[in-house]
């Protein structure tokens, strides 16, 4: 490949990471509710810490894995 293919194709991949970047800043996912945003901001704010909502969201994922052997029959089908 020649050098300046590759360099438009380095300059293009670049523009394309910052308009994701810019996409998703204002909003992680553009589907979640409002109900469930403030929840997060609320969980933020009872942990003591400052966190970031992308920082919140894993650990409360986290600590959602680690429950899930604790309430596998939630996901049991069925219910």
């Amino acid at each position: 490949m020649k050098e300046s293919t590759l360099s438009k194709i380095t300059a293009s991949v670049a523009v394309a990471k910052g308009m994701a970047q810019r996409a998703l800043a204002a909003s992680p996912n553009p589907q979640w509710t409002e109900y469930e945003m403030q929840s997060v901001d609320e969980w933020i704010a009872r942990q003591g810490v400052k966190l970031d909502r992308s920082e919140a969201i894993r650990r409360l994922v986290e600590l959602g894995l680690k429950a899930k052997g604790k309430y596998a029959w939630l996901n049991s089908p069925g219910t």
